[in-house]
């Protein structure tokens, strides 16, 4: 078994190598980032994939990475994890027909819900809870129970149901599924703030921020990962809202 996943700022990445480790504790779980995972897919047979949602749609560094490896899928057994903390939307569904496509095989799928780490948007800052412990705790005890059906063998596909397929349908008409479909001009950047540590640009998964004349600037293909937003010590930094009105990093997790 191998897990591979996206992890913006450490969730997914909980959740996949938690899951991997449980069911067996020798596997071995790498980001799409690491540029040593690739050679590992022909010495594993089952796959566990995990990335966000973000509103309805896979991220599009996860979609490029499919379609960029496709070869690498075929005839591999994929089982999916995502994370999300408020739709969850149709992104298996949008996964398993892109792997699928790549001749791999679906074993199923599970979802996880997560602390947000969009926190530029006052509804997010609203809606969601602070107590970030007991949403991971709760998440993991349900770790535990979707590894306990796995290891017996039992189907588990969540993120499948008809309500899927109408967020889907519905989300696609409202504001945000543009700003997540595709790659988006982001972030802003406070350079009266900004620092120049250099900390975004070197944690960029799209290294879409570039330092220039002693300026750090972004370009046009932000993945919306909130890896930069996250991390920035001066909160110089915004994506989809305006103002930095929270921070968020899994604990224990560098992404």
């Amino acid at each position: 078994m191998l897990g591979i996943y996206f992890s913006g700022t450490g969730n997914t990445k909980h959740c996949v190598e938690r899951f991997v480790l449980s069911v067996d504790n020798n596997a071995k779980s790498y980001s799409i980032e690491d540029g040593t995972l690739i050679p590992e897919f022909a010495s594993h047979d089952i796959i566990v994939f995990g990335f966000p949602v973000y509103c309805d749609s896979i991220p599009k560094i996860v979609k490029d990475f499919i379609s960029e490896n496709a070869k690498y899928f075929r005839n591999k057994k994929i089982f999916i994890i995502t994370t999300k903390a408020l739709f969850n939307g149709a992104g298996v569904i949008h996964a398993k027909k892109m792997l699928e496509a790549c001749d791999a095989e679906f074993l199923g799928s599970v979802q996880f819900n997560m602390p947000d780490n969009i926190r530029d948007l006052l509804i997010m800052e609203l809606v969601f809870s602070k107590n970030y412990d007991r949403v991971i705790a709760k998440t993991d005890r349900k770790i535990d129970k979707a590894v306990t059906k796995f290891r017996a063998n039992k189907t588990i596909k969540s993120g499948l149901s008809i309500f899927n397929y109408i967020f889907d349908f519905v989300l696609k008409i409202l504001w945000f599924y543009p700003k997540t479909d595709k790659y988006i001009s982001a972030p802003k950047i406070d350079n009266i703030k900004c620092n120049r540590c250099g900390i975004c640009v070197n944690n960029c998964p799209m290294n879409n921020i570039k330092r220039i004349d002693d300026k750090i600037v972004s370009g046009d293909k932000c993945t919306i990962c909130y890896r930069c937003f996250n991390s920035c010590p001066k909160q110089a930094l915004t994506i989809l809202g305006h103002k930095v009105y929270a921070q968020y990093n899994c604990p224990n997790s560098k992404r």
